[in-house]
This record gives C-alpha cells, structure tokens and sequence, in this order.
C-alpha cells in the first residue's frame, strides 16, 4: 500500500496533459484573435456585395423599364420592394451621381458600397434621389410634364 502512495509515474504524464491543452488553447486564441475578422466577415462581405449587385441591378432594369414605355406627356409611378437589411445591415441607394456618372450606389452602415451602371438613360431623363433600405414604401415616379 505505501508503494501505491509513493509512485509519482502519473504526474508527468497529467502535466504534460495540461501543458500541452494550455499550449493549443493559447494557440486558437491567438489564431481567432490574429484572424478572426477575416473569418468572420469574409463571407459576410461577400454575401453583401452578391446581393448589392442583385438589388442594383433590379434597380437599373426598373429604371430601364420605366424609360421604355414613359409617356410623351404623362406620368409613371412604380412601387418596388427591396430587402430591408442585407448581410444583416441596413443600406441606401444613391442615384444622385446618376446625371454625370451613369451609376446606382449601394452603400451598407459598415462602407461597404458597390456601384452599378444604368445603361446611359441618365442623359435622357433626370435620375436623382436617394433611398434607405429601412423605409416602408419604395417609390420610382416621372413626370414627363415638368
């Protein structure tokens, strides 16, 4: 009985245990705190910039659309539907670089922003406003009388 309580073999083989869990623990750590944003956001961003250029170009076919049956002397409304968060933020749509640049921007509350063209009907008909994703109606209108 007293060999049993005398016998140390275990102790290295517990230590070594939790020195080397500390070692890999510490190791993770350090790995989700050097690169953790990259693997957190990466898909996220991605996810925001694929949907962007999905909802701008909704955006310009609408717009397209619009043009293509506008009235000589009339008026044209059309109501759309956006997702009101994307890759879970809110964003807007700016058209009023529309006149000079030809181009739709999307821009999220982290900056994330992506632009899409408009196809040159900006030169035709005045296209300016800006729109945020968290309000309820979405409206395009023009009125060919002004």
């Amino acid at each position: 009985m007293r060999h049993l309580f005398k016998n140390e073999d275990a102790i290295s083989v517990t230590m070594e245990y939790i020195i080397f869990s500390m070692l890999f623990i510490t190791f993770f750590i350090l790995l989700y705190v050097s690169f953790g944003d990259i693997v957190m956001n990466g898909p996220k961003e991605t996810v925001i910039q694929n949907d962007f250029s999905d909802i701008g170009n909704m955006m310009s076919t609408l717009v397209t659309d619009m043009y293509l049956i506008l009235p000589e002397n009339g008026v044209i409304e059309s109501d759309y539907m956006i997702p009101a968060e994307v890759g879970g933020e809110a964003y807007s749509i700016n058209a009023n670089l529309a006149m000079t640049d030809q181009i739709f921007e999307l821009e999220s509350a982290s900056g994330e922003e992506i632009s899409v063209t408009i196809s040159g009907i900006a030169t035709t008909i005045p296209i300016n406003g800006t729109v945020s994703s968290s309000t309820i109606n979405h409206r395009i209108s023009y009125d060919s009388r002004k």
